[in-house]
């Protein structure tokens, strides 16, 4: 059974999640991961039919290598509370089980958003991202040249339009950024099912 934690930092609800075969003091990979407006609340019942989750309940994912970490939005969006959640991830990336050479970001739709802002202010913070249906200051994705970013959209995505995966990707092409953008012909906005379903994905993400 997977071992999973419901935690709060500072106001902040979390699940943390524990690698199938933890042992204590050993440091592992991490998933700090945003959610999309869906999951907006107090009591993570917006989290009920997440199929990141369901994947990681599995207990058969690459994701169980390592801890995955969610934090619960509980206003309007991530940026009504973006200095609390600078200081959260913070609180995340020096707690003791992170190896912090493998601490990796994700995020999906209004999360993307979220976590791209996050990493260009804590760029070195981060070692890999996969972000989904997601966009935002592209002018500044310089800042986040260092991190291995993997992008993915629906092509028919009417709720987030693809144009702010492909403008994101080009200016981090620009900058000489590992990154690779994968637009998925018949999907709408939800891309993340598709995504995190591939484990050949996760499995580089906890390498």
């Amino acid at each position: 059974m997977v071992r999973v934690e419901k935690l709060e930092h500072n106001g902040f609800k979390y699940l943390l999640y524990y690698p199938t075969h933890y042992i204590e003091g050993k440091k592992y990979p991490v998933m700090f991961h945003l959610h999309g407006a869906g999951g907006r609340g107090i009591d993570f019942e917006g989290f009920e039919g997440s199929p990141l989750l369901g994947i990681i309940n599995r207990g058969d994912s690459p994701l169980n290598d390592g801890f995955c970490v969610f934090p619960q939005c509980s206003t309007d969006t991530w940026f009504d509370r973006f200095s609390e959640l600078l200081k959260f991830t913070k609180y995340i990336y020096n707690q003791p089980y992170v190896d912090k050479k493998r601490f990796n970001a994700s995020g999906i739709s209004m999360g993307g958003y979220g976590i791209y802002q996050v990493m260009m202010v804590l760029p070195n913070l981060f070692n890999k991202a996969i972000v989904c249906c997601g966009g935002g200051m592209y002018w500044n994705a310089y800042r986040m040249s260092n991190i291995k970013i993997r992008i993915f959209h629906g092509e028919k995505d009417t709720a987030v339009y693809p144009e702010e995966a492909r403008r994101m990707y080009a200016r981090l092409k620009e900058a000489n950024t590992d990154v690779v953008l994968t637009i998925y012909p018949e999907c709408d906005h939800d891309c993340w099912n598709k995504t995190y379903s591939n484990y050949e994905l996760l499995k580089w993400y906890f390498e």
